[in-house]
């Protein structure tokens, strides 16, 4: 099994082509995986940690590949390593990249172990790992005779399967959901002129983000919270990547406007057949027209419309997610322990939420866990 490190990537002579080759016919394959988002996630926030692609060769063509990333932390007072995957926990979905399940299968221990033993670390966390995934069957099938495993749900992620018609996915609603729809549309288009329109109707990439930026801020801060882009490194990293992702076409960033003046966003990406929306906005001085629902449902119209499997609303249970039929997807997360006391003892440290309580014992423990 062949071990790289990402920080070289940008050095390999086409590895940007050959990887997102390789996820073109990878088994899963999400926005999360591709090569524009985990290179600009390692330039904006790789500092501080050591990453690793482990990648599984059959004759000569890749059928596993995984990317990792190594960060120290201090259990009992002594430093340890973390093991995740890379650009976690920026990415709603974590997966393998999968060409070959068979082989993958055969292997996926081997795995485990190699990237235990890379690391020198106790245990390891795959976290977010949809359930639906090729991915989570792997992990399912890790042999439990040399791993202790601990599988538990990370996150849950509300999606619409898209029907072939807006009408028929309509019928499903209640009387009252469909009524309070017509209403603030038909309430929006007496008082202003509505358009739903694409970022480059706005501006660049850059000033289209920057609208969504505010629109995002301001909802949030109503709601009093500080909000994603209230820290300007994510602001420059999704810039980034909203950029890359224009170029390839799958930037999906789309405006509610009311006499031209944005009022509502979502800031989504149309990738492999489906529509993941990431994150949304609207400006609360127009909250009695339901314009974040308004541009939902023309953005659920132009999936339809474009013969799209998914709008996923990713991670998170917000109430406006659920009052759009949505069916959930559970998001697991796997921790691989090496067996033995030592192991033990340091994965019960880590995941205690009263480790930290326990500094005065710090030196016991250590000097006896360092005898194992």
């Amino acid at each position: 099994m062949a071990i790289l490190e990402l920080q070289r990537v940008n050095e390999t002579n086409n590895f940007e082509t050959e990887w997102n080759q390789l996820l073109a016919h990878s088994l899963d394959n999400n926005p999360f995986l591709t090569y524009e988002w985990l290179t600009t996630w390692l330039k904006h926030f790789g500092k501080g940690q050591e990453l690793k692609l482990f990648t599984l060769e059959s004759k000569r063509k890749v059928s596993l590949s995984v990317p990792v990333m190594y960060s120290k932390r201090r259990v009992f007072g002594s430093e340890h390593c973390k093991v995740s995957f890379a650009a976690s926990p920026d990415s709603d979905y974590q997966v393998f990249l999968v060409t070959d399940l068979q082989d993958a299968a055969k292997n996926v221990d081997q795995l485990v172990e190699n990237i235990i033993e890379d690391s020198n670390a106790d245990s390891i966390v795959f976290k977010d790992v949809p359930e639906d995934s090729v991915t989570a069957r792997l992990l399912e099938s890790v042999n439990r005779e040399r791993f202790v495993v601990r599988r538990s749900v990370s996150n849950l992620c509300p999606y619409i399967p898209l029907p072939d018609s807006y009408n028929t996915y309509l019928q499903g609603f209640s009387s009252n959901m469909r009524w309070a729809l017509k209403k603030s549309e038909k309430q929006a288009l007496k008082d202003y002129r509505v358009d739903f329109v694409r970022y480059d109707n706005i501006g660049t990439v850059k000033e289209a983000m920057n609208i969504l930026f505010k629109l995002h801020q301001k909802r949030e801060i109503a709601k009093g919270d500080y909000g994603v882009f209230s820290n300007e490194l994510k602001q420059n990293f999704h810039i980034e990547v909203a950029n890359a992702f224009a170029e390839n076409g799958w930037l999906a960033l789309y405006f509610l406007t009311f006499n031209d003046k944005p009022v509502s966003t979502v800031y989504a990406y149309e990738y492999n057949g489906k529509l993941y929306a990431y994150l949304s906005g609207f400006d609360t001085e127009y909250s009695h027209y339901r314009p974040g629902y308004l541009i939902i449902k023309s953005l659920i119209q132009y999936a339809i419309r474009k013969k799209l499997k998914e709008f996923d609303f990713l991670r998170g249970e917000e109430q406006y997610k659920m009052r759009w039929r949505t069916t959930i997807r559970k998001n697991y997360e796997y921790q691989f322990t090496r067996k033995g006391l030592k192991s033990k003892l340091y994965n019960w440290a880590s995941n205690s939420p009263y480790c930290s309580a326990l500094y005065g014992l710090h030196s016991l423990p250590m000097r006896f866990l360092q005898k194992l």
